[in-house]
């Protein structure tokens, strides 16, 4: 991957876009509303926007950086993806194969209160697509919003409680509850990558955190990501707050620490950082030593693929550097700095909608994501598909995947012009950043592409004008020559 000499945006064409979306954001930063930020942008392998902005520990004035750590939550999932299609293509487990084959604990799974059997099993490929059934509970000790994360409130207790000590005993425990909807009839976002994760830890024989080491971190040279921070990084791992209020639209926004950085302090009223909330409901609260630590037992048991099984701890924690060089793999297909870690095919079925196009379901009618026509899924997240009539925003782009994580990261793979969007804040359910982000990288792309046929236009506009320059000037070379030799006759 190339870089620029430093942190900013590079190139003149198409920086304006992003270096408003930098100012807009900075002065988000600097009102209070949010603690700092991050963007990250990549076009055709090269870094052509970084800005780090405010502080990753808030309490303890610690600035953001490129080798800020920072929790990925439901960003861990291209990663156990990822690891997945290696499984596949070494051909030991198929997406046709009943999850049951693996995971015999759900070949008695139900479906709604009333525990009706299944019309078919569950497939691995549901699993991918989010089609299980399968649901999730609250998490960051909030209260259940609805009926079916009340299903699962009590399995989210037993992991914090520390009953449940494996993803094995999970998996036991989550196959008894009822599904909410029978497989491959709706689309329902939940545990099926918590659930894909064991089914990858029988097919290869190792614990998750062990194979995805083996088999895409460590291929593709990314060792700022782990499921713990060694003692030797703690100190770059970031604070995760809460926002009173929590979408940060007010002049007076407090910050509620939900998870410690490495600091390990919780509150600075200097700051308007609290330990504890006074607005938010939220029961979970946050010790001097965060639960993504090395050593922490919730996280060196309940390996989570999925992002969080439990109210805090869960998934991966990683940098921009490393979500950079993996996201580009995805980008590039497959391949990065001459590894290949996966084949073309497998990366394309990525770039498909395995909702209505790339589905063993027979369908009367389209399934949508959030039921928005052109919004279709793929395992990396919401994906724009074509769809008449469907509105286009900068989260429906054609061939265009996004999601985020539920600590303020977020992702967007555009594989036409193989650009990647990062962003950060550090922020619990902050989305509003990397929206910014992605219409500001969309623009920076149209101003190129305009820009690009300006020059086009130009160079075409002067080669016609240095052609008709060189026909005048041969039509005048034979006037010459013709008075010349009319010249010379008369002379004779």
């Amino acid at each position: 991957m190339k870089r620029p000499a430093s942190a900013g945006t590079a190139g003149a064409a198409g920086a304006a876009p992003l270096l408003g979306a930098g100012r807009l954001l900075r002065r988000q930063v600097a009102a209070g509303r949010l603690p700092g930020f991050m963007s990250y942008v990549l076009q055709e392998g090269r870094l052509i926007h970084f800005e780090a902005c405010g502080f990753a520990d808030l309490a303890a004035r610690v600035p953001l950086r490129e080798s800020t750590l920072f929790r990925l939550y439901s960003q861990t999932k291209p990663f156990l993806v990822a690891g997945f299609l290696v499984l596949r293509e070494r051909s030991l487990v198929s997406l046709e194969d009943p999850v049951a084959k693996f995971l015999p604990e759900f070949q008695s799974a139900v479906v709604g209160p009333g525990r009706r059997p299944l019309k078919r099993a569950i497939l691995v490929h549901d699993l991918l697509a989010h089609t299980s059934g399968l649901g999730f509970g609250p998490g960051f000790g909030y209260a259940p919003e609805n009926a079916y994360e009340s299903t699962y409130l009590d399995l989210v207790r037993r992991v914090d409680g520390g009953e449940l000590r494996s993803l094995g005993e999970w998996c036991a425990a989550l196959a008894k509850l009822p599904l909410r909807f029978q497989p491959g009839k709706d689309w329902g976002y939940g545990y099926s990558s918590d659930v894909l994760g064991r089914l990858m830890e029988v097919v290869a024989g190792m614990p998750l955190d062990q194979f995805l080491r083996k088999e895409v971190l460590e291929p593709l040279g990314l060792t700022e990501t782990f499921f713990q921070v060694p003692p030797s990084r703690a100190k770059d791992l970031g604070a995760l707050y809460k926002r009173e209020p929590w979408h940060g639209q007010s002049s007076a926004v407090h910050f509620v620490t939900c998870d410690a950085g490495g600091s390990g302090r919780l509150a600075s009223p200097s700051q308007r950082v609290r330990a504890e909330p006074k607005v938010d409901t939220s029961t979970v609260l946050a010790t001097e030593r965060s639960v993504f630590l090395e050593g922490e037992q919730i996280t060196s048991e309940v390996i989570q693929g999925g992002g969080c099984v439990c109210s805090v701890a869960g998934g991966l924690v990683s940098s921009l550097r490393d979500c950079g060089r993996f996201f580009q793999m995805l980008a590039n297909e497959g391949e990065l700095d001459g590894v290949r870690l996966l084949s073309t095919e497998s990366v394309q079925l990525l770039q498909r909608d395995w909702l209505n196009d790339f589905t063993f379901e027979k369908r009367r009618r389209p399934l949508w994501v959030w039921n928005c026509p052109g919004i279709g899924f793929s395992p990396l997240g919401q994906l724009g598909v074509a769809c008449p009539g469907a509105r286009r925003s900068v989260g429906s782009q054609l061939r265009t995947v996004h999601w985020g994580g539920a600590g303020g990261s977020g992702y967007m793979i555009n594989w036409p012009n193989r650009l990647v969007v990062l962003s950060y804040t550090g922020c619990v359910f902050d989305t509003g950043t990397q929206k910014v982000l992605w219409r500001a990288a969309f623009g920076a792309l149209r101003r190129r592409r305009k820009a690009a046929k300006a020059r086009t236009t130009a160079k075409a506009k002067t080669k016609a004008k240095l052609k008709t320059k060189a026909s005048e000037v041969k039509k005048v070379k034979k006037v010459k020559k013709v008075k010349k030799v009319k010249k010379v006759k008369r002379a004779a």
